[in-house]
């Protein structure tokens, strides 16, 4: 990777950085569950809540973040929870 990808890169995750501070509490509860692998259903019955709860917060979180996939969403995690690249920020 050069250097220019490596500022894209850091740049992107200083992006998302900020737009997960936008999130309320419960939704990003529900944007960790969702990043470790949980389901809907299951991040219903681990908080206590409906299920359309849960599915209406990570709507919304995905709408903020401008992500269309479980995928993406899992990558926002690692790449803002990364040791190395917070090293650099």
């Amino acid at each position: 990777m050069n250097i220019v990808n490596k500022m894209d890169a850091l740049e992107l995750v200083n992006i998302f950085a900020v737009k997960l501070t936008m999130l309320t509490k419960k939704e990003r509860v529900v944007f960790d569950l969702l990043s470790i692998g949980m389901q809907s259903k299951e991040i219903a019955v681990h908080l206590g809540l409906a299920e359309i709860t849960v599915k209406v917060r990570k709507a919304k979180l995905m709408h903020l973040l401008e992500i269309t996939t479980l995928q993406e969403l899992s990558h926002i995690y690692q790449c803002t929870n990364c040791k190395y690249i917070k090293t650099f920020m």
